[in-house]
């Protein structure tokens, strides 16, 4: 059987896409942990011909609709499984499916996260008038 088979236009499932993506310390699988889902599992991408950046997630038996554009991760509340989905993305698209926005949790924060610099630390340089230009010579 094809795997591609029953995907709908504009949609991939092709692991060449997926590299990378929703890999436990990406920024799209810290924002999903933000969102109280521990476990993201990338089953669909928007192709790059399409101009949309969507995906769909799956974790815990529910279904998750995003876009690498936005912060926010919505439930796909109906339909509710992942033929219907699929056959609700072939007909009407992402915007037939019912989505809720999912609240973000407190998360601890990532090792990452921890090694970037915040602004106001490091070297500073002085504001004053009085300090020399080395292109004053």
């Amino acid at each position: 059987m094809d795997p591609t088979e029953g995907i709908p236009k504009g949609w991939t499932n092709d692991p060449q896409f997926f590299e990378g993506f929703f890999d436990y310390d990406s920024a799209e699988a810290h924002l999903a942990r933000r969102h109280g889902i521990n476990d993201p599992k990338l089953l669909l991408m928007t192709t790059p011909d399409t101009g949309d950046m969507g995906y769909i997630i799956t974790s815990g038996g529910r279904f998750y609709w995003g876009d690498l554009m936005i912060d926010h991760i919505a439930e796909i509340t109906k339909p509710r499984t992942w033929p219907e989905i699929l056959r609700t993305l072939a007909m009407k698209g992402d915007k037939g499916l019912r989505k809720k926005f999912v609240q973000r949790v407190v998360v601890e924060e990532e090792p990452w996260e921890e090694e970037m610099m915040v602004e106001g630390q490091g070297l500073s340089v002085p504001s004053g008038s009085n300090v020399p230009s080395t292109s004053e010579k």
